[in-house]
């Protein structure tokens, strides 16, 4: 009988193998959270390195922007015959040039609404065709003259946009030697058009001062 109490004695209680339990489950805890913490930490990071590295990309690798920040989207220039690939190129290799195309189309656009409405005047007023026919006559020149001067420029950037392809080293050379020639070429083309097409841009109605009325004149222009 002295025996079998003394062995009970030893036995470990349940309470205590309870309590055991309890110790590794509350020391399990704070590791699940640590790691938890350490996964969160390193998909920041790899959030970071992706989000710079994409930046890089897209600022000084893919050419999308320029030096002023600009960014190229693609626009439909009706009276522009390069393909968007040359354009995008223009606006990033030569951005003056790029200007001075987009700022041709606007005025090709404004010379032939102008002789539109020339040729409605003169329809509507068949005896006084001499008059509507004289005014068409000085517009059109105007127009054909512009016109001539951008096809003129479109040979050189289109040599100079497959020069680069092949050789890029070749055709930075071709552009620095050739640019500003070309822009000074379009620029003067252009504001011989835009002496003519001053008037027209000054009947034109203005928009609205402040950002929002701005916002909202041109939104109204478009749908309008």
């Amino acid at each position: 009988m002295g025996l079998l109490k003394k062995k009970k004695k030893d036995e470990p209680t349940e309470p205590a193998a309870e309590e055991q339990v309890g110790d590794e489950s509350t020391s399990a805890k704070p590791k699940k959270k640590s790691l938890l913490k350490k996964l969160i930490i390193i998909l920041l990071s790899l959030g970071i390195l992706g989000g710079g590295g994409f930046f890089v990309y897209t600022k000084f690798l893919s050419g999308s922007g320029t030096e002023d920040g600009r960014v190229y989207q693609p626009v439909a220039l009706a009276h522009v015959t390069l393909p968007h690939e040359m354009l995008a190129f223009c606006f990033h290799r030569m951005p003056g040039l790029y200007d001075a195309l987009v700022a041709f189309n606007i005025e090709m656009v404004l010379f032939d609404a102008e002789i539109a409405r020339i040729d409605a005047v003169g329809t509507k007023y068949p005896d006084q065709k001499k008059i509507t026919d004289s005014q068409k006559k000085v517009w059109d020149k105007g127009m054909q003259s512009l016109k001539k001067s951008f096809e003129k420029l479109e040979k050189p950037i289109k040599e100079t946009f497959v020069l680069f392809q092949v050789n890029p080293t070749q055709g930075q050379e071709k552009i620095d030697q050739t640019a500003e020639q070309m822009i000074q070429v379009a620029n003067q083309a252009l504001e011989k058009a835009q002496e003519l097409t001053a008037p027209l841009k000054d009947a034109m109605p203005k928009a609205p001062e402040g950002m929002i009325k701005g916002t909202l004149y041109k939104i109204k222009k478009m749908f309008l």
